[in-house]
């Protein structure tokens, strides 16, 4: 974990190692501990996400970016059965997790800044809590428009700083406070979720993530902020 705090994200190939080998370690209980964070909420953010999904899927397959041990698939499996997701993740114990446990059924380990897939590949790219860890989100986005299929979409879940600064205040401070309590209780590594604590400080605002889709060829369908602006659902339309 040291290793990663001493490299930058201009370094990507570093950071991906960095990143690969942070959540090698607490893979076993990552779940446990985001389900503890979230106060359960978690699931019923995935559950927003799939209902923006649906409302604009065309066809098949979708492609999960950073499945992790699989939870968006499994839910994807029961309320969007016709979505096919292909679950892709840089680290081998998540996807020996999620294949494991039945969450997954088609798995790749896959690096989202050079995605080895042929042009208009997917109806649909997701990711759940993923997108702060790239090392080059405009790199990743360009990457997105490439394999999408005409009119796909994105659709992206990930944590996020709310704008008004009172709400920000108090959920910095419960970051500090659970992350840490989280990992001891489920005995994972304490380094890892401070880590996770100062990759949220650093994310794009609701602003500058639509700045950059629209950027990159994408129009702006969606901004859902959930949980008081603390988690956001960024979903965006391919111009080919």
């Amino acid at each position: 974990m040291s290793k990663l705090d001493n490299i930058t994200k201009e370094s990507r190939l570093e950071w991906e190692k960095g990143i690969s080998g942070m959540f090698q370690e607490i893979a076993d209980s990552y779940e446990k501990i985001n389900t503890f964070i979230s106060m359960g909420m978690d699931q019923g953010w995935r559950r927003s996400q799939l209902k923006r999904l649906e409302q604009y899927l065309k066809d098949a397959p979708v492609l999960d970016i950073g499945c992790g041990p699989g939870s968006l698939s499994a839910l994807a499996k029961k309320e969007l059965p016709q979505a096919r997701f292909l679950s892709t993740d840089i680290s081998p114990r998540f996807l020996e997790i999620a294949a494991n446990s039945g969450n997954a059924d088609v798995l790749a380990q896959v690096s989202a800044s050079d995605l080895p897939f042929k042009d208009d590949s997917f109806a649909a790219i997701v990711s759940a809590f993923v997108l702060r860890n790239l090392p080059d989100l405009k790199r990743f986005y360009k990457e997105c428009h490439r394999t999408l299929k005409k009119d796909g979409i994105v659709c992206m879940l990930d944590l996020t700083t709310p704008a008004f600064k009172p709400i920000s205040f108090f959920h910095s401070i419960y970051m500090k406070m659970a992350l840490p309590l989280g990992a001891k209780i489920y005995g994972s590594r304490v380094e890892a979720y401070k880590y996770l604590d100062r990759s949220i400080k650093n994310c794009y605002s609701q602003k500058e993530m639509n700045s950059i889709l629209e950027e990159c060829g994408f129009k702006v369908l969606h901004t859902d902020k959930k949980c008081m602006g603390t988690v956001t659902i960024y979903t965006a339309q391919v111009i080919k």
